[in-house]
């Protein structure tokens, strides 16, 4: 038998204080493995291997690593794991025993495995347990999964030992049919199946080794093994926890990797998991470039699998009724009958644009983006249709721990002086005069939806700045040029004349941040800076109908703007940046709070040195090239495909 007692790495206790990484996965997961022993893996200095494996109780001086019993469904050794398994010549390796209230909150949550089950059984699954002599459950945890030679001795033995007994195998992370025996008393369940749905179900539970039945033992349910090399069974289900979650366990920061308790692991796992399940259908996207989509497939990642991807209207149908999914469309790129053939098939649609707070870089520099909108109803930027966001901002109750919230949010953005895009040069005004009112007025892209359909009067960057001039006569009004027109990418340019005589001074490639700090009010058509000069306290006239006008916070100038609701500054923060989008960690390639967020666009933009578009010269021009000779042809094959072009993008 093994010996559990463990083995602490800290202070002189005789073991390496190196290892050799030995294979790809333990490399991948070096500095959670360093960061939890305390050693270093190196070829630099000779040292006992450190292996992907099981736990062996063979006494060599290997260090062995495995997945611990507490994942997330977005956990892999890319991405990083929630928990690690270590043991070093067959004994594990530190880890702390778990807090007597930890197995109430496994239960609560409902947590086992990589968590990627759905909330209710696969279809059918029910069904197998029904009838006057129901079945045995065969508990196909991870680890057995994990082995096709285990999972069939697994269920071999059982079938043998049992000749009149009829099985199902399942488990949290399903129970491959290319690892089980054929034998009419067997049913297999190859998908994730959440085992405490399961539980109550079962005639008898068996599992495959003592550690496996802890779930069950902590839901209150008898397990069986079958297996004399197990050894004796724990004594209660503080045993079976201790046994499964215990020595040689070791919780980390799904995000970060940074070892933290298990208990805090597991709440961080858990609230990865209810995001993984709101996707409760597959999801089929329609319009999304390439470089779009290792994020998309994050957010749209659910129980039923990753997202199917097409680009046109009847595919993205049909694949949708095939799959009983959903579909969503890159709003700029939506063919224009898809919503009308979505709502005539029954599917659920919704269209899908880049949130608020998005990255180190532009989008039409190709730079993926960290936080997404999905709007079942309109998208933001197009008032002539509610969108999911206007009516939450219209009729949502804001109680005080949201805006409390919204409150810290606002106020770390503007501390960590962080905007959308999180580019242009620092340092500026160091001539511009301390006794006139300063103006801001941001440009746009003329042929952005935004501009398109929701500035309705002033729809043009020269008209905006001739308004601007004319509202404040006696202002010192400064022009900024939106990023992708100043790089050339997309239309919206103002001959040079004409800026001259309206603004003065054209402030191209500096940072909105910097401009904001020395403005006292803006002017703007529908451009996020707005938003973001409202988060900062300034004054704001809206020639348009943004998202953030009409509630009482701006200035508004275009017919029609009003919402018929007052609002306060952190309502509407709390709508626009906590309820609203779905944000990604852009390193750890998981879902992520908005707070987290801002820890990353923080850290990338301090890694990244000053320039006005942050990009390098060549990649510059490779853009300006793409979209100068490749993307008319672009629009050319998605206007046969119906997609209006309310966007040059």
């Amino acid at each position: 038998m093994t010996d559990l007692r463990p083995i602490e790495p800290q202070g002189d206790t005789g073991l390496p204080r190196t290892y050799l990484p030995l294979g790809r996965m333990v490399r991948l997961l070096r500095a959670q493995i360093e960061a939890a022993t305390g050693a270093s893996l190196t070829f630099r200095s000779p040292g006992p291997p450190a292996l992907w494996s099981a736990t062996a109780a063979d006494g060599k001086a290997v260090l062995r690593v495995a997945p611990g019993p507490l994942l997330s469904p977005y956990d892999s050794p890319e991405t990083g794991l929630s928990s690690l398994r270590l043991s070093y010549a067959g004994r594990p390796l530190g880890g702390e025993p778990p807090s007597p209230d930890f197995g109430d909150l496994l239960r609560a949550r409902g947590l086992a495995g990589y968590n990627r089950f759905a909330r209710s059984l696969p279809d059918g699954a029910a069904e197998l347990f029904s009838g006057q002599a129901r079945p045995a459950l065969a508990l196909s945890d991870p680890q057995t999964a994990a082995s096709g030679a285990a999972l069939r001795s697994f269920l071999t033995r059982l079938l043998a030992e049992n000749p009149g007994t009829h099985f199902v195998a399942a488990g949290p992370d399903g129970c491959p049919r290319d690892g089980a025996p054929t034998d009419p008393r067997l049913t297999l369940i190859a998908g994730p199946a959440d085992p405490w749905l399961l539980f109550p179900l079962a005639a008898r539970i068996y599992v495959a080794r003592w550690d496996a039945a802890c779930e069950a033992a902590l839901a209150g349910f008898e397990t069986h093994c079958p297996d004399p090399a197990a050894g004796p069974r724990p004594a209660d289900a503080a045993a079976f926890l201790a046994l499964r979650y215990g020595i040689g366990v070791h919780g980390f920061d799904p995000w970060t990797r940074r070892p933290i308790p298990l208990a805090d692991a597991a709440e961080r796992v858990a609230w990865l998991r209810d995001r993984f399940l709101g996707n409760d259908r597959r999801v089929v996207l329609v319009g999304v470039s390439g470089w779009k989509r290792a994020a998309l497939d994050v957010f749209a990642t659910g129980p039923a699998g990753p997202p199917l991807h097409t680009m046109i209207a009847d595919e993205a149908v049909a694949l949708a009724r095939a799959q009983g999914g959903r579909v969503q469309a890159w709003a700029t790129r939506c063919p224009e009958q898809l919503p009308r053939l979505c709502a005539e098939a029954g599917l659920p649609f919704a269209r899908i644009e880049d949130g608020f707070l998005r990255s180190v870089g532009l989008g039409a520099s190709l730079e993926p983006g960290a936080s997404i909108v999905v709007d079942d109803l309109g998208i933001y930027y197009d008032p002539r249709v509610e969108s999911r966001l206007a009516r939450t901002l219209k009729e949502a109750e804001f109680p005080p721990g949201l805006t409390a919230r919204a409150a810290a949010l606002r106020e770390s953005i503007v501390a960590r002086r962080l905007s959308k895009y999180n580019v242009g040069l620092e340092g500026v005004g160091e001539d511009w005069p301390a006794d006139r009112r300063i103006v801001l007025v941001p440009g746009q892209v003329e042929d952005d939806a935004s501009v398109l359909t929701g500035s309705p009067q002033v729809r043009g960057n020269l008209a905006l700045l001739r308004a601007a001039r004319a509202r404040n006569p006696d202002a010192f009004l400064l022009y900024k040029p939106h990023p992708d027109v100043e790089a050339g990418f997309r239309p919206g340019a103002i001959p040079e004349e004409e800026v001259r005589r309206l603004a003065d001074r054209v402030v191209g490639g500096l940072s909105i941040v910097d401009l904001l700090d020395r403005c006292h009010h803006v002017e703007t058509m529908t451009s996020l800076a707005g938003f973001e000069a409202l988060i900062r306290g300034l004054s704001v006239a809206v020639h348009g109908r943004p998202f953030y006008a009409g509630w009482g916070l701006t200035e508004d100038l275009a017919p029609g703007a009003d919402r018929g609701r007052t609002l306060s500054l952190d309502a509407l923060v709390a709508g626009a940046l906590i309820l609203y989008p779905l944000y990604l960690d852009p390193v750890a390639m998981k879902p992520c709070t908005p707070e987290q967020l801002l820890d990353r666009l923080s850290e990338a933009r301090a890694a990244a040195p000053p320039s006005r578009l942050a990009l390098s010269a060549v990649r510059h021009a490779t853009m300006r090239l793409r979209y100068a000779l490749i993307n008319p042809v672009i629009r050319r094959l998605r206007a046969r495909r119906g997609v209006r072009s309310e966007s040059g993008r």
